[in-house]
């Protein structure tokens, strides 16, 4: 417990703070009325070495659905929350969301759940499609390994992820 205590316990108190400091900023630029907008894209890396994904946003804020793999033998599914900062062409965001894996072997079917924040970058550089980069910050809440033998239990380590994507809004 010491090693957790130690290791992962700093560093999800300083995502945290992180967080917390890009809503209070999100919420300082002051909101411009925007109509709420549905948003599909692809993204590499992140919950999956390939995915596609759903964002639904109204004025600073998004909730995206993303389903992905590693390596076709298995799904991931996941659910993010997201807070967007300014209203520019760039915008930074923060977030925090679950992921849950499910993955077949010879040995069995294992399946995880893992709480995500993602924190990154958007950038809409032309009508209704737009890029972004972000880093998910990865903590492994529930894992139940294929090998009914193994019972280690999750790492308590926040494992940083990259993940690039397209996203592209269709006319209302």
């Amino acid at each position: 417990m010491s090693f957790v205590a130690n290791t992962a316990l700093p560093a999800l108190r300083r995502s945290f703070r992180v967080l917390c400091l890009c809503i209070a900023l999100g919420a300082l630029t002051g909101a411009e009325a925007a109509s709420a907008q549905y948003r599909f894209g692809i993204a590499f890396g992140g919950a999956g070495m390939v995915g596609v994904l759903a964002e639904y946003r109204w004025e600073h804020r998004g909730l995206e659905l993303q389903a992905g793999t590693w390596r076709f033998r298995d799904l991931s599914l996941s659910l993010t929350g997201k807070q967007y900062v300014g209203s520019y062409a760039v915008a930074p965001y923060a977030g925090v969301g679950l992921w849950g894996i499910v993955a077949g072997a010879e040995a069995g079917t294992g399946y995880g759940l893992i709480a995500r924040f993602p924190i990154g970058l958007e950038w809409s550089f032309v009508s209704r499609h737009a890029v972004g980069a972000a880093v998910y910050l990865n903590r492994a809440l529930a894992v139940k390994r294929p090998d009914p033998e193994d019972l280690r239990p999750p790492r308590g380590a926040l494992i940083p992820l990259p993940e690039l994507s397209y996203r592209w809004q269709p006319r209302n």
